[in-house]
């Protein structure tokens, strides 16, 4: 029988947001393997500020964590409702026909049925940090006239995705003799890791100009959105994508669709930005394209109706997109109520408005997945559109300020917010200390334990053999080791210790299939 026994201390920050329950905060103490058994033992702690109780669930994944999908249905002990906080709890899963247990990630989640308050999350974006964020991204960025800048708002992307613990990757995409990489960031949801919703804007713009509508407003408010909803648990996955080569002809957004969407996910909505800064409240500032009144003829009439102002955010849908775009027009109504919208609903994927197909979510309509692109209307209001005066001073930081606030609203509301804590542990990292089903063929002393300085290996009733001495701190870490050739008379052989921190370490003997493990002491 294979035994393992570890101990890790992994404590996720209580995910806290100011005036809000606070949600519980789970910890991963002690995990145990019985190979022969069939079990792994996850023994957690359970805390939470308001001693609610806790639903509790363990979940297995067998492809890194990507998604959570092994059967854990044979679970006994402290799991399923009214868990009470407390120290000390335990969950035995019975893993049955999973061939090789260490290829599994658990994790633990307790969530207390509190939702949390989405307007507080939408009230984290701020004026005064949308301008700065503008002023950083809205630089000369394009593949061949302007690399380093483009390199730089690619690098801005995954720094700030991997800061906000996302599972972070690249897509490589090439056109036109460069390449520039899709930029992605997933927040795992806590239920169906599989359903996912995307936010997305292009991060590339024409030559010689900031483009800082185009597209540095969808950039800034992709990067507010997801920095904020990573401090929140959502039941639902969260996709959020920085497209390349989107002014090309949405070449990036197209070899995503493509080749991108691994087959188990779902992508069930695209929140796709596209110019969101520009605003003006003077009459006549909007403009529309030929044959509008036609296929809108309410939202042409509420646009005469206000005097054709272009102060408004239009937000562009499908007809197979029709429930996302009411869902993303009830979040704006609920959530940021001073933030004038008008939908539309596109015949077919488009094709008879092809100025409304013009960016990333075209790619998705053609794939048959719902989409909206949220837009200030472009060329149709902003006079500056391709051209050197798109310039951060050009924009409404307010308008842009609420446009990032609905975006926020309708993605928390996609995603379903819940109030859990979570921790997990890769059983991968156990596997070098395992303690092997062939026993050592030298009888092992080990001393002094607790020792301070060395600790002293003692081999007899063996010769000849070598063995193999590794020592690893609690996490599974290897600090220390040397190979040790036994001669059969009591050889003794020292490990220095004096430079470890005090604390629990196991000593992994090994000579070929056998094998002991040693828990030893170090003492200072």
């Amino acid at each position: 029988m294979r035994y393992i026994h570890i101990l890790v201390f992994l404590l996720l920050p209580s995910l806290l947001a100011i005036g809000q329950n606070a949600a519980p905060a789970v910890a991963i103490t002690l995990v145990d393997v019985d190979e022969g058994g069939g079990t792994v033992v996850v023994n957690y702690d359970l805390a939470d500020n308001e001693n609610d109780a806790c639903t509790v669930r363990l979940e297995a994944s067998l492809d890194g964590g990507s998604t959570f999908v092994a059967d854990v249905s044979q679970v006994s002990g402290d799991v399923g409702a009214a868990i009470a906080p407390g120290t000390g709890k335990s969950i035995t899963w019975s893993f049955g026909a999973i061939p090789n247990i260490y290829e599994a990630t658990v994790r633990v989640i307790a969530d207390d049925g509190h939702t949390p308050d989405i307007q507080a999350m939408v009230d984290q974006v701020t004026e005064a940090r949308m301008s700065n964020l503008l002023t950083d991204v809205a630089i000369p960025r394009h593949h061949l006239t302007a690399v380093a800048g483009l390199d730089a708002i690619r690098d801005t992307l995954l720094n700030a995705f991997t800061s906000a613990g996302f599972e972070v990757s690249t897509q490589s995409v090439s056109h036109a003799g460069g390449t520039m990489p899709n930029v992605i960031g997933r927040q795992t949801g806590l239920e169906n890791a599989a359903h996912t919703y995307i936010v997305d804007a292009h991060y590339d713009a024409v030559s010689s100009t900031m483009g800082a509508d185009d597209n540095a407003s969808g950039v800034v408010a992709t990067l507010e959105v997801a920095r904020i909803l990573s401090q929140y648990r959502f039941r639902n996955s969260l996709r959020y994508i920085g497209f390349s080569f989107e002014e090309y002809g949405m070449i990036g957004s197209g070899q995503y669709v493509q080749s991108g969407i691994p087959a188990w996910e779902t992508i069930a909505g695209v929140l796709n930005m596209e110019m969101i800064g520009f605003y003006s409240d003077a009459p006549n500032s909007q403009t529309l394209p030929a044959g509008f009144n036609i296929l809108f003829p309410d939202a042409v009439a509420a646009i005469e109706a206000d005097d054709f102002r272009g102060n408004f955010l239009t937000v562009v849908g499908n007809t197979a997109s029709a429930p996302l775009n009411a869902s993303f027009v009830s979040a704006v109504d609920n959530y940021v109520p001073d933030l004038l919208r008008i939908p539309l609903s596109v015949p077919g994927n488009g094709q008879l408005a092809p100025d409304l197909r013009r960016s990333d979510h075209s790619r998705f309509w053609d794939a048959g997945i719902p989409a909206l692109m949220l837009t200030d209307a472009s060329e149709f209001r902003n006079p500056n559109y391709h051209t050197p005066n798109d310039i951060p001073s050009t924009l409404d930081i307010p308008f842009l300020t609420r446009c990032t606030k609905a975006v926020l609203a309708a993605a928390a509301v996609l995603a379903e917010p819940l109030n859990a804590g979570v921790d997990s542990y890769d059983l991968s990292q156990l596997v070098g200390i395992t303690e092997r089903s062939h026993a050592l063929p030298c009888k092992v002393e080990v001393n002094p334990n607790p020792s301070n300085e060395v600790l002293r290996i003692v081999l007899g009733d063996c010769a000849g053999v070598q063995v193999s001495a590794r020592l690893f701190d609690i996490r599974g870490k290897k600090v220390a080791g040397r190979d040790l050739y036994a001669k059969g008379d009591g050889s003794t052989f020292e490990l220095p210790v004096k430079d470890l921190p005090a604390g629990t370490y196991l000593l992994v003997l090994q000579a070929g299939e056998g094998g002991t493990t040693v828990k030893v002491e170090v003492a200072h």
